[in-house]
């Protein structure tokens, strides 16, 4: 009998089945924890809880929703970036919050209860996470206990301990911040330890034979030298506190997450989109604001003014070395040629033909673009296919968003050229200035003309003076900078290889097939009144209840899904001179690799002012028909995908504007070496 059973229980042993007869109650365990916590801690709770509810509500309810309208707080993120990295930064945060504010109010109240909550989720991180990585850092002992911890709270899924924190603190904002802490704190707590522990020895040591305390030396020694880690560790924090929001819309914490967790369980595609769009603007602004790049060293306005206010009275002077007679006199000659090829300033008569081609434009907009008639608004709105009289430029019946992007290219050009009469430039070096200007006189003149490539619906209409006049006061804009771009440019060469011009041709490629092959206006009205009022007008005496429900089904049967390519005949035709700016751009480039000193430069600031253009074009179609706010009518995909490579095209065009020459004597005997 004893050996049937220990025959039997050794069968057993190999089959997974027995493992039931050993199961762990774990979940039972932390259920009876959990319990036991709500029932008898929860004062304890309340007061961890009340804290963040507070800084919860101050942040979200009362500074973002509240008391700060929405171009404040552009204005704030462009001092933020701007004291915190440079300007650049800091109006590319705004652009990338500006963004999320055109998808919808709804839209902006949820980044800024994004915001909010990243932002007091990394505060309490903060708060929390420096001084315990100090700490593992001074204290072996803390730091052997504290690392498996650390472990646990990156390895384990947020999910696992979602479900406890619900029962002990609830649901909504509160619970989701307190579940995106024990996530995103690790990150902050290691790089500070590590960063600490990698100052030098005998820094610290030196430090402490001068006779400066533990304290000093580590405020005064070690959490300088710590810095660059322990701003990485605040970096991966915040971004990993925005990775949370998705999770946190679970237990219905808010923000962005809410429409994306509504988006999945509808498969509702254009939600989705637009919430994953505005995390991913959230996501860029705040990894770009928080972490400095090595460039970024003493450039940020802070930063220089810490810089001159510490060397107000004894100034850092480098030291130079000890040149020799004919060093100094060769370092003569090349800071003297320097000085005659790059001159101080731009010549005063080229920026004054900037600015009177910019004044022109500018002073258009305040007049007639239109005649009898929409040129741009008709294409959304029937009725302003025949509207008498004259239109101005900045109304939506006349040049619409065509004249308000030219008159903000155009009061930019003005701006920069009074500074730069008054020296107050602060753009960059000379070549710099008068690319700059190039480009956006550039951009100018095309987004002025593209205005009259917009095929005409009425047959009375007209276009306005004003419109002329722009394109004449881009032109005279253009003229002007495109020779103070030939003026301060010197004799060098830029070697183009047959990479860059393969990149070109495909970027041209895209976006000619882009703007030609795709739609720009996509329409999904029904024809339900023209249905119901030709049926109204043949109903006499027969059944109303018949006649309502076949113009039900003759309503239905005639929604439409249509999209108007930009080369169809019945469109506006602006896939024409998408394809012309297309196929510049990309001859622009291939030109350049032909081409060296002045020439070569003045064809980067073209490429760059078509990139900026074709972006230009693409945003006042957008804008334009957006603006007219017509139920199921809005601008086509291909007015997107032009605006992206429009923006790629410029980048490239700017990169190839500012690089720096290569000596033609050195490109020559490059030459001769390679040969």
């Amino acid at each position: 009998m004893k050996s049937t059973m220990g025959m039997q229980l050794a069968a057993n042993f190999w089959d997974n089945s027995i493992l039931d007869e050993w199961e762990i109650p774990f979940g039972l365990w932390v259920e009876e924890i959990v319990f036991w916590l709500t029932n008898h801690i929860g004062w304890l709770l309340d007061a961890i809880k009340w804290p963040v509810d507070q800084l919860l509500n101050f942040v979200i309810d009362d500074l973002l929703q509240t008391w700060l309208p929405w171009p404040l707080v552009l204005v704030l993120f462009v001092l933020l970036g701007a004291f915190t990295r440079n300007l650049v930064v800091g109006l590319g945060a705004a652009g990338a919050l500006l963004i999320c504010g055109l998808l919808g109010n709804e839209y902006w109240d949820l980044t800024m209860e994004t915001l909010g909550m990243i932002i007091v989720a990394v505060f309490i991180c903060s708060l929390i996470g420096i001084p315990l990585g100090v700490l593992a850092a001074r204290v072996d002992s803390v730091w052997t206990r504290l690392r498996p911890i650390l472990d646990g709270m990156q390895v384990v899924h947020p999910f696992v301990y979602l479900l406890p924190i619900i029962f002990l603190f609830g649901v909504r904002r509160t619970p989701g911040v307190l579940a995106t802490l024990v996530f995103a704190a690790p990150p902050l707590i290691r790089l500070t330890n590590l960063g600490i522990r990698q100052v030098p020895d005998d820094v610290v040591e030196a430090a402490r034979a001068f006779g400066a305390s533990e304290r000093r030396v580590l405020r005064e020694v070690q959490l300088p030298l710590a810095r660059p880690a322990i701003m990485a560790g605040l970096n991966q924090t915040l971004l990993m506190s925005l990775s949370m929001v998705g999770i946190v819309a679970i237990i219905a914490g808010g923000g962005l997450g809410q429409p994306i967790l509504r988006a999945l369980a509808t498969a509702d595609i254009p939600t989705g989109a637009a919430a994953g769009a505005g995390l991913y603007f959230v996501g860029v602004l705040l990894d770009r604001i928080s972490q400095p790049e090595d460039s970024d060293k003493n450039q940020s306005l802070f930063a220089r003014i810490r810089s001159v206010y510490a060397n107000r009275l004894d100034p850092d002077v480098p030291d130079v070395p000890d040149l020799t007679a004919a060093q100094q006199s060769v370092a003569d000659m090349v800071v003297a040629a320097e000085d005659r090829e790059r001159p101080e300033a731009l010549s005063r008569g080229g920026m004054v033909g900037v600015l009177v081609g910019a004044g022109l434009a500018l002073v258009s907009v305040f007049l007639d673009w239109g005649v009898d008639g929409g040129r741009i608004s008709s294409w959304a709105r029937p009725d302003d296919v025949d509207l008498p009289g004259g239109h101005m430029g900045l109304h939506a019946t006349g040049g619409s968003w065509f004249a308000v992007v030219a008159a903000i290219l155009a009061a930019t050009l003005v701006a920069l050229t009074i500074a730069h009469l008054a020296k107050l430039s602060v753009i960059g070096p000379p070549s710099h200035d008068a690319g700059l200007l190039a480009l956006l006189s550039i951009a100018l003149v095309v987004v002025a003309g593209a205005f009259h490539t917009v095929a005409v619906r009425g047959e009375a209409y007209t276009t306005g003076t004003g419109a002329w006049l722009a394109v004449a006061g881009g032109a005279l804009a253009t003229v002007a900078a495109l020779a103070l771009v030939g003026e301060v440019q010197r004799d060098g060469h830029q070697i183009v290889g047959v990479r860059e011009v393969i990149v070109a041709a495909m970027l041209a490629l895209f976006v000619a097939l882009a703007g030609g092959a795709g739609g720009w206006i996509l329409d999904q009205r029904s024809d339900a009144a023209e249905i119901a009022a030709e049926l109204a007008a043949n109903a006499d005496g027969a059944n109303q209840g018949g006649v309502a429900a076949e113009i039900l089904a003759e309503a239905m049967s005639g929604t439409r899904r249509v999209s108007i390519g930009g080369l169809a005949e019945e469109g506006p035709r602006l896939g024409f001179i998408v394809i012309i700016l297309a196929v510049l751009s990309f001859l622009v480039a291939a030109g350049r690799a032909a081409t060296r000193g002045r020439i070569q430069h003045i064809l980067a600031a073209i490429l760059a002012g078509l990139g900026l253009a074709l972006a230009g074009v693409a945003i006042a179609w957008i804008a334009s028909i957006v603006r007219i706010d017509t139920a199921q009518l809005t601008p086509g995909a291909s007015s997107f995908l032009t605006l992206c490579g429009g923006l790629i095209i410029a980048v490239q065009g700017w990169q190839a504007l500012t690089r720096k020459d290569i000596p033609v004597p050195q490109v020559e005997h490059l030459a001769k070496t390679s040969s």
